[in-house]
């Protein structure tokens, strides 16, 4: 069998491919690649497979650990934190500067492949674990918004390829574009949340016995769960994006009627009378739908 020599364009390590062969996977990195698309003239005429390849050598793996991130998530670091986080991404994002579209998607996929690794390494096997969630939310405050606020106009095809991606793959989770500024606000000012947003629509104070018992329920038995902390810290992450959205649909008072009648109603019924499982069920049953028609 005869074979021709090539240099993955993710980790530039060269590769001994069979002629003919025009899928492979790269045996060191483990991504996918094309190899007819590797060696078309279109593509050793540019420099755009160089320009991945640098990128991609350039992105740190520890910007993808959030191990430092997860700790300094809180009002007093999350800004400073930020910062240093998208000045440590932003090498390989330059390296991306006049790249096409195709090399800002395998970008994306490249990410997100590095992402599954780690996952596996840690034996994170499920997308409902409390680990997943604590993941998921460090992308919402720190990667995405890096790419969203980034000054390199590749850097939008990078987010945009990768939300399409993340939500492709986990549709029951998704994620959506947000500003450092947007997140940042939350620290600073009271969010419109979901329950709180019903109740004014239905003109009941923010002391009504209904938001006092879903309060009861999140600070006497929520937060005492394992993954309780990581919820409420996404809840309040997310639900003023999903208000916002509501708010804008010209729809608000329908969507929050009926979310009372479904929803909040019945788990201020379970709280009171103690059934903490099933309302902890009957909402982030809510928050899920939520999620995939305003986010995603």
């Amino acid at each position: 069998m005869e074979y021709r020599s090539i240099h993955c364009p993710y980790c530039g390590l060269e590769l001994q491919v069979p002629v003919g062969i025009e899928q492979i996977v790269c045996m060191y990195c483990a991504r996918p690649i094309d190899i007819k698309k590797l060696l078309s003239p279109t593509a050793a005429e540019s420099d755009g497979g160089k320009q991945l390849q640098n990128a991609l050598a350039l992105l740190d793996p520890a910007l993808f650990r959030f191990e430092k991130e997860q700790k300094a998530f809180n009002r007093t670091e999350y800004s400073d934190s930020f910062a240093s986080y998208s000045s440590r991404l932003q090498p390989a994002l330059e390296a991306l500067q006049g790249a096409g579209e195709t090399d800002c998607q395998d970008f994306a996929q490249a990410v997100l492949s590095d992402m599954a690794d780690y996952w596996k390494s840690c034996k994170i096997r499920s997308s409902k674990s409390s680990r997943f969630f604590s993941y998921r939310m460090m992308l919402t405050v720190y990667f995405i918004p890096s790419l969203h606020d980034s000054s390199i106009p590749e850097a939008a095809a990078v987010l945009s390829a990768f939300l399409k991606l993340w939500n492709s793959k986990y549709p029951k989770e998704p994620l959506s574009a947000a500003s450092f500024q947007k997140i940042n606000s939350g620290w600073r000012k009271k969010g419109c949340y979901i329950t709180s947003a019903v109740c004014r629509t239905l003109h009941k104070p923010d002391n009504c016995i209904e938001l006092q018992a879903l309060r009861r329920f999140r600070d006497s038995w929520l937060l005492r769960q394992p993954y309780g902390t990581i919820l409420v810290r996404e809840y309040y992450i997310f639900a003023p994006f999903i208000a916002e959205a509501i708010n804008a649909s010209g729809q608000a008072a329908s969507v929050y009627l009926r979310l009372w009648k479904m929803f909040i109603f019945p788990c201020v019924q379970d709280a009171v009378s103690g059934n903490n499982e099933r309302c902890f069920k009957r909402y982030t049953m809510m928050m899920f739908q939520l999620e995939r028609q305003y986010l995603s």
